[in-house]
């Protein structure tokens, strides 16, 4: 079954989740904060990945993954979330 994934999208999958694990231990609070950043990663490394292609800079690769790019859209993304939210809700709102 996994040899029906391809290669580029299973890297980019893990490394997103494990991106958005590691801003979870940071920043997180809840299940909700963790399903948050995962969605957040994953659309920030696409469109970093995408970005990445389109304008394929001679930035370090991995196979066809543009893993500079997409790993700095992905935090962004991950970053922009948790600032969004945090003026939203506010940091001294409890939100356990």
């Amino acid at each position: 079954m996994i040899a029906l994934v391809p290669p580029g999208l299973l890297l980019g999958a893990l490394v997103s989740a494990g991106f958005a694990g590691l801003f979870h231990l940071w920043g997180g609070r809840s299940l909700r904060d963790l399903v948050a950043y995962l969605v957040a990663s994953a659309a920030g490394f696409a469109l970093g990945q995408a970005m990445g292609a389109l304008l394929n800079f001679p930035l370090p690769r991995i196979g066809q993954v543009h893993i500079v790019e997409a790993s700095v859209f992905a935090w962004a993304a991950m970053i922009g979330l948790h600032e969004l939210r945090a003026a939203v809700i506010g940091d001294s709102v409890d939100r356990a």
